[in-house]
C-alpha cells in the first residue's frame, strides 16, 4: 500500500535538506550548530535517541544529494496539473486499505465514502487521475492499520527513526507492514503487479517530497534542533490522528530557537514580524486646500472639453 511508501516519504522528505543546494540555504539539520551534537537526553518517548539521531544524519546526506534533486527535478518537469493528477492517482490506491480499516473501527459511515471515492475515481475519474469525488463534496480521509489499533488501545512504543524509513513508532511500523496486504496492487496476480508496487512506492516518495519542500523549508529555517521538533510534530500527529483531528505545520508544538531567515527567505506563514516603528502623525492639512479645490471645480467638464476641441477645429477648417 502507498502507507508504506508514504512512510518512506515522510522518513526522508522531513529528515531531509528542504533547501536549494546553494551554501546560502541551510541544511534541515544546519540552522544552529549545536544541532548534529545536540545531546541525547533518552526520554520515555524516545529510548533510543541516540541511536536515532546518528540515523537521521544518515537520512538527511540521502536526501541532499539524492531525493531532493530528484524531487525538484520532477517538480520542474512536470506541470502543476499532472503532478496533481499523479498525487490524486497515488491516493486512490489507498483507498480500499482506508475502506477496510473504517470497517474494523466500525466508522461505516466513512467506509461508504471511501467506497463511493474508490469507484467513482477509479472508473469516471480514470484511474484516479481526477479526483472526482472530492468535487462531488466526499474528501478523503486517512487510515491505516496503525490507526486501527491506536483506536482499540495499543500505543504509539518508543519512537523510531528508520534508515530510509525515517520517522516511525513500534506501532505505526506494525501497521505499514499489514497495510502493504491492503493495496490493490499486492493482489493481482495476473499482472506483474510487483513491478507497479516499486514504480508506485518510488513515485510516492517522489511527490510526497516535492509536495512537502516548502513545509521542510519552514522548519529548516525555524528549529534549533529540527530532530526534535520533527518528533515533536511527528507524535503529534499520531495523537491528532487518533481523535480524528487535523494537523498542520501551523497547529505543530512551538519550535525553539528561530534563527535568521536566509538572504532572499521568506518567513513561514503565520510567523511573527517585528514591531515596526509607530507611523509619524499625519502633517496638519495645507492652508492652501481651499484653492486647491477651487482650482479643480474651475477645470472644463467633459462637456465643455468636447465643445472647445469642436470649435478650435471649426476654426482650423478641419
Amino acid at each position: 500500500m502507498v502507507v508504506a511508501a508514504l512512510a518512506l516519504a515522510v522518513s526522508i522528505l522531513l529528515a531531509g535538506d528542504p533547501s536549494a543546494t546553494g551554501s546560502d540555504q541551510p541544511h534541515l539539520g544546519e540552522p544552529a550548530a549545536a544541532t548534529a551534537a545536540a545531546p541525547a537526553t533518552h526520554s520515555a518517548e524516545d529510548p533510543l535517541e541516540g541511536l536515532n539521531r546518528r540515523i537521521y544524519r544518515l537520512n538527511q546526506t540521502l536526501d541532499k544529494y539524492l531525493l531532493r534533486p530528484v524531487a525538484m527535478t520532477y517538480r520542474r518537469l512536470l506541470a502543476a496539473p499532472i503532478r496533481r493528477g499523479v498525487h490524486n492517482a497515488l491516493r486512490n490506491w489507498d483507498e480500499p486499505g482506508v475502506v477496510v480499516n473504517d470497517l474494523l473501527q466500525r466508522r461505516f459511515t466513512d467506509a461508504g465514502r471511501a467506497t463511493y471515492r474508490f469507484g467513482i475515481n477509479t472508473t469516471v475519474g480514470l484511474v484516479g487521475f481526477f479526483d472526482v469525488a472530492t468535487d462531488h463534496g466526499v474528501i478523503h480521509h486517512e487510515n491505516g492499520f496503525a490507526l486501527t489499533l491506536a483506536r482499540y488501545g495499543m500505543a504509539n512504543g518508543p519512537y523510531l527513526y528508520l534508515p530510509f524509513a525515517g520517522p516511525s513508532t513500534t506501532r505505526e511500523l506494525l501497521g505499514a507492514v499489514v497495510d502493504i496486504g491492503t493495496n490493490p496492487l499486492t493482489n493481482i496476480r495476473h499482472i506483474r503487479s510487483k513491478m507497479l508496487e516499486q514504480a508506485q512506492s518510488v513515485v510516492s516518495v517522489i511527490d510526497t517530497r516535492s509536495t512537502l519542500d516548502e513545509d521542510l523549508q519552514d522548519i529548516a529555517v525555524t528549529a534549533t534542533d529540527p530532530y526534535a521538533s520533527i518528533r515533536s510534530i511527528y507524535l503529534q500527529r499520531l495523537q491528532s490522528q487518533v481523535r480524528g483531528d487535523v494537523i498542520s505545520l501551523e497547529d505543530s508544538p512551538d519550535i525553539p530557537g528561530s534563527p535568521e531567515l536566509p538572504v532572499g527567505r521568506k518567513p513561514p506563514a503565520g510567523a511573527q514580524t517585528p514591531p515596526s516603528e509607530p507611523a509619524p502623525p499625519p502633517p496638519p492639512a495645507a492652508t492652501t486646500a481651499p484653492q486647491t479645490t477651487a482650482a479643480l471645480s474651475d477645470a472644463p467638464t467633459p462637456a465643455e472639453r468636447f465643445e472647445i476641441t469642436a470649435s478650435r477645429r471649426t476654426e482650423a477648417g478641419e
